[in-house]
Formats: C-alpha cells, structure tokens, sequence
C-alpha cells in the first residue's frame, strides 16, 4: 500500500494541486481533504483483516481490478496533460508557417 499512499503518484498530485489552489480558503479545503483522507486510510489499513474477510475473494478481486483501471485513468491524465502544451507548439508552429 505504500507506493499507492505516499509514491510518486501522490506526491505529484499533492503538488499539482496545491499550485492550482491559489488562495488560503482553497489551500485549506486541500489541506483538509488530504487530512481526511489520510484519516480514512489509516482506517482503513487498521481494519484491514475485516475489510478482506467482507469482501470474501470475488470482491477482492474486483476492487483489485478497479483500483488498476483508476491508477490508469490518473496516468493518462498525465499524459494527455503533459502531452497538450507540445500539441499547441505544434499546431502554433504550422500556423505561422
């Protein structure tokens, strides 16, 4: 669970977020989303053992593939994020030639 909580994944989101929240009022709402969520995490981590006995094997499976497809999801955010400056570059640079 560590890489997931506090990898590179998080950490980059963490930042991206808290560049985009431009006043104290947001910067706090961010900050208090993250405290709950570490909250809920350690909750969760806590109860772990009756977490995996109600999900029974199928259930396991299941939230293992759809936390796969999430973390997909985020990746090609970023990389369709990242991708779209060089795009306009692009698209800027045959315009005016």
């Amino acid at each position: 669970a560590i890489p997931m909580i506090t990898g590179p994944g998080a950490i980059t989101t963490a930042i991206v977020l808290m560049e985009s929240a431009d006043t104290l009022p947001k910067q706090i709402a961010l900050f208090s989303s993250m405290t709950m969520v570490i909250f809920l995490v350690w909750l969760i981590l806590i109860s772990g053992t009756k977490v995996s006995k109600f999900l029974g094997e199928t259930g396991s499976k299941i939230l293992l593939r759809l936390m796969g497809l999430i973390v997909m999801v985020i990746a090609v955010e970023f990389f369709l994020s990242g991708l779209k400056p060089v795009i306009v570059q692009i698209i800027d640079y045959v315009q005016q030639n």
